[in-house]
C-alpha cells in the first residue's frame, strides 16, 4: 500500500505542481479582498450549488449534479479511511467521532451508505440522458462517459466491499474489525443499503466472499489512484478547482470591470502588456477559470450569439484557451512564458469570435463555476484594439466619433441638447447643484437616436408634470465611455469617464436618473473607479417612485399587452 500510495500521490503532486505553478507565472491580480463576502460565496453558490438548483429551467439536471456533489463531499472522508485500512485493519475505529462507539459514528456509517446508492443512482440518471435525450448543450464524448463510469465504479466497489466483509463477519465467523455497541447496535444495522447487497452474495460462499473482500478493495483503491491522475488532464479537473473558483470570483460581478492600471507604464507598451495576446497576460484568475470549465454548456445555451447563429461558442472559446494552457503550461512555470509564438487572437482564437460577444454577461450568470468570461475576453480586445489597432472596419469612425465629438456617430456635440427644443429645460450651467432634486442624463441614444428622443423628451416632460427639479448638461455632457470600454479601447474609456467624472465633481452632483441601461451601470458601477461616487436611478425606478408618492397621477389601467424587454445591464 505504501508504494502504490507513494506512487500515485507523487505522480498527482507532479501535475499538481506544473498546473498551479503556471498559474502563478500568468499576471498578477488580487483576489483576497472581503474574505467574509467570499466564504459567502463559497457556501451559497460552491457548497449549496445555488446556480445548479436555484435556476428552474434543467432544475432537473442542477439537482442531480446537486446529490453527486454532496454525497462526493461525504465519500471524500470515507476515501480517507479506506486508505487507511491499507496499513491498519479496521482503521476508522481509531479516528476520533467517525471511530467513536456513539451515535456520530453511527451517524456516518448510515449516511455515507445512503449516499453511496444515491450518488451511483444519480449517475445512471446522468449516463442515461447522455446516451439517450441528449441535451443540444452536451456534447456526447468518451470523457463525459468514462468519468461518469469512473465515479460509478468506485461506489459499486465500496458497496461490495462492505457487504463482503459483513457476510465473512457475520456468516463465516471472520474477526474483521467493525462496530458493536450495547446502545446503538452493530453498524450493519446502520447500512441497509449493505445489508441488502450482503443477503444478495451470501450464497456465493465464504471464498467467494473473501476473493470480492480483497477485489473490491484494492479494485476500489486503483480506480481511485487512476482516476485522480486522469482528471487533471480532463474537464473533471473543476471537482479540485471549482471551490477555489467560486472563492476568488468578482465581488462587482455582474457590474464593473476593473481598470487597466498599466496605461501609465510606458514598459507595459513596450512588453505587449497592455490586454492579453499571451497566456502570460491573463490574470492567474483567468487561468483558474479555464482549468474550471465543466463544458456542461450552460453558457451557451443562454448566450445571444450562439441562439442567432453568430461565431461565438463560449464553451468551444474556453475549450481552444484551454487546449493551449495545457500545451504550454510546463514552459510557463519554467521560464514564464509560453515558448509557442502563437498569438492567442489570430492563431488560437478566430477575431470574428472575439467580437461577436455583446457582453451582456448572461454566460456568467449560469455558470455553475463563477467563470468570468467577459474580462477575459476584453483582455483579448484590449490588447488588439490598442496594441494591434486590429478591430472591425466599422469601429474605427466608432472610436473617431467617441474622440472627436463625444458620441459613437460623430454628430456634433454642440447639437447634444438639439432633442430638448421646445421643452425649456434648465441647464446646469445655469443653476446649482442644491437647486435641483436630481441631473437628467440623457446619454448618446437619448441625444442623437430620433427613436430614443422620444423616450427623452417623454421622460423629460414627467418629470415636469411631477414638478421635479432637475437639470441636463446639454454640450457639456460626453459618453460615458461604455462601448470604448467594451470595445477594449481602455484608454478612450478612461479619457470620457474622467472628463465626465470632472464635470459632475464640478457641479457637485450627487444624484442622477438615467433611461440608458448602460449609462447607469457606468456612473453607478464604473465611475467610483475614477472618483466619482454618485446615486444614480433608471429612469423606470425614478418614475414608479413618483408614482408612489403620488406626484404623477397614473389614469385608467392600460388595456394593451405591453412587452417590456428587461436590458441585459439593469436586469443584471
Amino acid at each position: 500500500m505504501t508504494l502504490v500510495m507513494l506512487v500515485a500521490w507523487g505522480a498527482f503532486a507532479l501535475q499538481i505542481t506544473v498546473k498551479l505553478g503556471a498559474l502563478t507565472k500568468m499576471a498578477p491580480e488580487n483576489r483576497l479582498n472581503e474574505i467574509g463576502r467570499r466564504f459567502c460565496r463559497l457556501f451559497k453558490i460552491g457548497f449549496g450549488q445555488q446556480k445548479l438548483i436555484g435556476r428552474k429551467r434543467e432544475r432537473s439536471s442542477g439537482i442531480m449534479h446537486a446529490f453527486i456533489f454532496w454525497g462526493a463531499l461525504l465519500i471524500g472522508v470515507r476515501e480517507l479511511t479506506l486508505m487507511g485500512e491499507g496499513f491498519i485493519s479496521g482503521f476508522q475505529e481509531y479516528l476520533p467521532v467517525l471511530g467513536s462507539d456513539s451515535w456520530l459514528g453511527y451517524a456516518y456509517i448510515s449516511v455515507y451508505n445512503f449516499c453511496e446508492v444515491l450518488v451511483l443512482a444519480m449517475i445512471l440518471i446522468a449516463l442515461y440522458r447522455r446516451l439517450i435525450p441528449k441535451p443540444e448543450r452536451l456534447e456526447l464524448n468518451w470523457e463525459g462517459i468514462y468519468v461518469l463510469l469512473f465515479i460509478g465504479s468506485m461506489m459499486l466497489t465500496d458497496l461490495l466491499f462492505d457487504a463482503a466483509r459483513l457476510n465473512l463477519v457475520e456468516s463465516y465467523g471472520q474477526h474483521l474489525h467493525f462496530f458493536q455497541s450495547a446502545a446503538y447496535g452493530s453498524e450493519w444495522n446502520w447500512a441497509p443499503f449493505t445489508v441488502l447487497l450482503a443477503s444478495a452474495i451470501n450464497g456465493l460462499g465464504e471464498g467467494a466472499n473473501a476473493f470480492i473482500y480483497q477485489f473490491s478493495y484494492w479494485g476500489h483503491v486503483a480506480v481511485m489512484f487512476v482516476f485522480v491522475n486522469l482528471l487533471i488532464h480532463t474537464k473533471q479537473f473543476h471537482e479540485m478547482t471549482a471551490l477555489p473558483n467560486v472563492f476568488f470570483g468578482s465581488l462587482d460581478y455582474p457590474h464593473a470591470l476593473a481598470p487597466l492600471a498599466d496605461l501609465e507604464d510606458e514598459s507595459a507598451w513596450e512588453e505587449g502588456r497592455i490586454g492579453a495576446n499571451k497566456l502570460e497576460n491573463l490574470t492567474w484568475k483567468q487561468g483558474l477559470d479555464l482549468f474550471s470549465c465543466t463544458e456542461c454548456g450552460r453558457c451557451h445555451d443562454v448566450c445571444p450569439t450562439f441562439v442567432t447563429d453568430k461565431p461565438l461558442t463560449l464553451k468551444r472559446f474556453n475549450q481552444s484557451l484551454l487546449h493551449h494552457l495545457r500545451k504550454e503550461e510546463a514552459t510557463l512555470f519554467r521560464t514564464g512564458s509560453t515558448a509557442d509564438e502563437k498569438t492567442l487572437v489570430g492563431e488560437i482564437i478566430r477575431p470574428e469570435t472575439l467580437w461577436a460577444c455583446t457582453t451582456c454577461r448572461a454566460c456568467e450568470e449560469v455558470c455553475p463555476v463563477s467563470i468570468e468570461h467577459v474580462p477575459r475576453i476584453l483582455a483579448l480586445r484590449q490588447s488588439q484594439t490598442m496594441m494591434e489597432e486590429a478591430y472591425p472596419p466599422e469601429m474605427a469612425n466608432t472610436f473617431k466619433g467617441l474622440e472627436r465629438n463625444f458620441n459613437p456617430w460623430g454628430i456634433g456635440f454642440d447639437q447634444r441638447a438639439d432633442w430638448a427644443e421646445g421643452l425649456n429645460l434648465t441647464m446646469m450651467s445655469d443653476t446649482k447643484a442644491e437647486d435641483i432634486d436630481v441631473l437628467m442624463w440623457v446619454g448618446c441614444a437619448g441625444s442623437f437616436d430620433s427613436r430614443n428622443q422620444k423616450i427623452a423628451r417623454a421622460t423629460a416632460t414627467l418629470y415636469q408634470k411631477a414638478n421635479v427639479k432637475f437639470a441636463i448638461l446639454g454640450s457639456e455632457e460626453k459618453c460615458t465611455g461604455d462601448l470604448a470600454r467594451r470595445s477594449g479601447n481602455e484608454m478612450l474609456f478612461q479619457m470620457l469617464a474622467g472628463d465626465n467624472v470632472e464635470t459632475l465633481n464640478n457641479y457637485k452632483i450627487k444624484k442622477i436618473v438615467t433611461a440608458c441601461p448602460h449609462c447607469l451601470n457606468s456612473i453607478k458601477n464604473e465611475y467610483p473607479q475614477l472618483g466619482g461616487e454618485y446615486e444614480v436611478f433608471h429612469h423606470s425606478q425614478f418614475i414608479a417612485k413618483l408614482v408612489d408618492e403620488g406626484r404623477l397621477p397614473v389614469g385608467s389601467n392600460l388595456k394593451d399587452t405591453i412587452t417590456y424587454h428587461d436590458p441585459c445591464y439593469l436586469g443584471r
